[in-house]
């Protein structure tokens, strides 16, 4: 008995329990669709009770079969875009990266919504055969450690059959979607900023927001009685001035707009110049009444 304690204490001691670390995988990693069905697969992070702050991930898709209608980053646990969704339909490339500020270690405090969702991609098959999804060796995920350590991980690819045969009416996931997003996007604000760095110290603004279902589409801009006109941040104002209403629209995929607001600064009145004015009519008054002194005498 005692042989077989010490036997399995030297066991775990050189041959340690292996772990796989995180693991990025897709849902759903299998399926099957026909030629101009529209479907979503959510990218999603299993962290092995571990925790994390960073992901920077690029996934190869069959081009050839698939056509990337739009990324969904509504549901993502990354609030901080790095480099937010780019898509080469060309080569089937998509690519991204973000970070989790405090960092993610399962689940996000307070949201009892899911919270392993990286983003959701909105695929249109295009033509028959077997089509795959995957992740690249490009693709990493930090450590929420102070060190910026790599997390150890595991990818879990998808493949989806593309059928010719029309046996069932079209399926639109991604429409779907947009019906059910009635909400607006998340309340956010407008600062003004000037930095010597930054378009030629002149004052610019940034903004930013989220939307917690279909993502954030565009913004818009409107200075004073000028037009709207799609914009991102950071933005150059052209009220140097600062003398105009500025008013920022964030439209999310299915049509929903919040939209936030700033006020110009009122400059307070110059009390110095009626103080002045008093001043110099007392000295006006002092210096008449001196006069009329002088000629009745």
């Amino acid at each position: 008995m005692i042989k077989n304690f010490f036997l399995s204490l030297l066991f775990f001691l050189f041959f340690p329990i292996w772990t796989e670390g995180a693991v990025l995988y897709l849902e759903p990693s299998e399926d099957k669709f026909q030629i101009g069905d529209t479907f979503l697969v959510e990218i999603k992070i299993d962290t092995e009770e571990e925790c994390i702050n960073t992901v920077e991930a690029e996934l190869k898709f069959s081009s050839n079969l698939l056509k990337v209608i739009n990324f969904n980053q509504g549901l993502s646990i990354i609030t901080l875009w790095v480099k937010p969704p780019k898509i080469n339909q060309e080569i089937g490339l998509i690519s991204f990266a973000g970070g989790i500020p405090g960092g993610y270690c399962g689940e996000m405090p307070g949201d009892p919504g899911p919270s392993h969702i990286l983003g959701k991609i909105i695929f249109q098959a295009s033509n028959e055969g077997e089509a795959k999804l995957n992740f690249l060796e490009g693709t990493q995920v930090l450590l929420n450690d102070g060190l910026g350590n790599s997390a150890k991980l595991t990818f879990k690819e998808a493949i989806f059959t593309i059928l010719s045969e029309k046996e069932e009416p079209l399926k639109n996931e991604w429409q779907g979607e947009l019906l059910k997003d009635i909400f607006l996007p998340e309340p956010f604000e407008i600062e003004i900023h000037q930095d010597p760095k930054i378009f030629d110290n002149k004052y610019f603004i940034i903004f930013s927001t989220a939307d917690k279902q279909t993502g954030i589409d565009y913004y818009e801009i409107k200075e004073g009685k000028g037009d709207w006109k799609r914009a991102e941040s950071p933005y150059l104002l052209e009220d140097q001035g600062l003398k105009s209403i500025i008013k920022v629209k964030a439209v999310d995929k299915a049509g929903n707009e919040r939209t936030a607001e700033y006020m110009p600064s009122k400059k307070p009145f110059p009390y110095w110049i009626i103080i002045i004015i008093i001043g110099l009519v007392i000295i006006s008054w002092y210096i008449i009444s001196k006069i009329k002194k002088q000629i009745s005498k």
